[in-house]
């Protein structure tokens, strides 16, 4: 994946990366679930045979993975852990992404190989971790001694140790070690100690590079105990239809970290869809106030407000706020460039799926779904006659379809169509990223 495409894709939202990937696995018949962080997709693979490990020649069966992105599987036991980051999306079986993967640990063999070999060219005693398809030499000069490392990058300087001194790492920006260069072991050494004020910068730079780069503080939902009693565990079991008479006592609770710091947010009811909120904190109520439920923008947007945390704010169906009518523009000079195999093609159909959550006489209070249906994301507002003229009914919830018309510099030309599937209105543009982020291929929908 290319810097461009890496820009546009981080600001895709985590849970949409993880839909798309999700997407493509359940394709290849690959299950993932979400890991302990509630937000890092993960899973377990089942080799047919053809991956074996190069160095023992032992068939390896099981392979643990978390997903990276949306397009790439990290395993995370060895030896396939030496590998890094592998991309499946360009499979389109299962069993060609398993010969990719037996194909690739056969090269990190032979590479490793041929990196142990020139470096025992160079009179060096060169250690072999042949489970973890790794290595290690060492290169002693008379002020300090240099480790190298050899894996998937090559040959690297991981870490310098002065005589009497501690070991400083090397920064990863060190460029690899290009051993065909080299002579002999002296000239290693004599490039090595002149590579010194080189590789101290880097080491003096990072901690200023993480000082800059250190995440700011993220608003995280905290999961509900396993024996907790949740809203979907009683929609499972009474269904979506269930309802409540208008006097009965209802109070929901929702935990979250911000900072290091637990908040609980507590919704009361109070008559009917009226409802009183407070968000409680170490040292008491943050914030409180009364809503009516159609108001209510979702309660990490209420929380992050009232927080100062950084959140994206309810949206409509492509980027337009909350209860606004539907427009799809998003932003049509958003720069960066999408993968390829992300982006539209011209005079396919996309779909938004979503569930209405109440339709009145004015109004339709709607939410969209994740690629299992089920809603995800907060609640929108639009009035009954605008959602009615561009959402149709289909297995159960409500779609919008768009028709694409042209795909051109990171943005995409489209119209909406009406319940007869015709085009409606003039054609409007938006940002590929804005329609990945919403929509999904119709052919891909069912």
């Amino acid at each position: 994946m290319g810097e461009g495409e890496h820009t546009i894709i981080g600001r895709i939202a985590r849970e949409r990366l993880n839909q798309i990937a999700s997407r493509k696995l359940s394709t290849l018949g690959v299950p993932v679930r979400l890991g302990a962080d509630r937000e890092t997709l993960e899973g377990e693979l089942g080799f047919t045979g053809r991956v074996v490990h190069p160095a023992t020649g032992q068939t390896i069966t099981r392979a643990r993975f978390v997903v990276a992105g949306h397009d790439r599987l990290a395993f995370v036991d060895p030896p396939l852990a030496a590998l890094g980051p592998v991309d499946f999306y360009a499979h389109e079986r299962l069993l060609a992404f398993e010969q990719a993967v037996g194909t690739a640990l056969a090269a990190l063999h032979a590479q490793l190989d041929d990196v142990a070999s020139r470096l025992r060219a160079l009179q060096l005693e060169v250690a072999v971790d042949a489970e973890r398809l790794q290595l290690r030499a060492v290169v002693k000069a008379p002020g300090h001694a240099f480790e190298i490392l050899g894996g998937a990058d090559g040959a690297r300087v991981s870490r310098v140790a002065p005589v009497g001194g501690r070991p400083q790492e090397v920064a990863a920006s060190f460029p690899p070690l290009d051993l065909r260069q080299f002579a002999s072991g002296a000239e290693l050494e004599d490039f090595l100690v002149a590579s010194l004020p080189q590789m101290a910068d880097q080491q003096a730079s990072r901690p200023e590079q993480a000082t800059v780069s250190a995440p700011a503080p993220r608003l995280v939902a905290t999961p509900a105990p396993r024996n907790a009693l949740t809203l979907s565990r009683l929609s499972q079991v009474f269904g979506e239809e269930a309802l409540l008479p208008p006097n009965a006592m209802v109070e929901l609770v929702q935990e979250f970290q911000y900072g290091g710091t637990r908040y609980r947010f507590v919704a009361t009811r109070e008559m009917g869809t009226r409802f009183k909120g407070r968000l409680i904190g170490p040292n008491g109520d943050v914030w409180s106030d009364r809503f009516e439920l159609a108001s209510f923008p979702g309660t990490h947007a209420v929380v992050a407000r009232a927080l100062g945390a950084p959140a994206a704010p309810a949206v409509g169906p492509a980027g337009g706020p909350a209860g606004m009518p539907v427009e799809l523009s998003g932003d049509p000079s958003a720069p960066g460039e999408l993968p390829q195999h992300l982006l539209p093609q011209v005079s396919e159909v996309w779909v938004m799926n979503v569930v209405v959550e109440e339709s009145g006489p004015e109004e339709v209070r709607y939410v969209g779904t994740d690629i299992d249906g089920k809603p995800y994301g907060a609640a929108r507002v639009l009035k009954k006659s605008d959602f009615e003229a561009v959402f149709t009914q289909a297995r159960g919830g409500w779609r919008l379809l768009i028709q694409i018309d042209q795909v051109q510099d990171g943005a995409v030309l489209y119209r909406q169509l009406d319940q007869a599937r015709q085009p409606i209105g003039a054609p409007r543009k938006m940002a590929a990223a804005v329609l990945v982020a919403n929509f999904v291929p119709e052919a891909t929908a069912y």
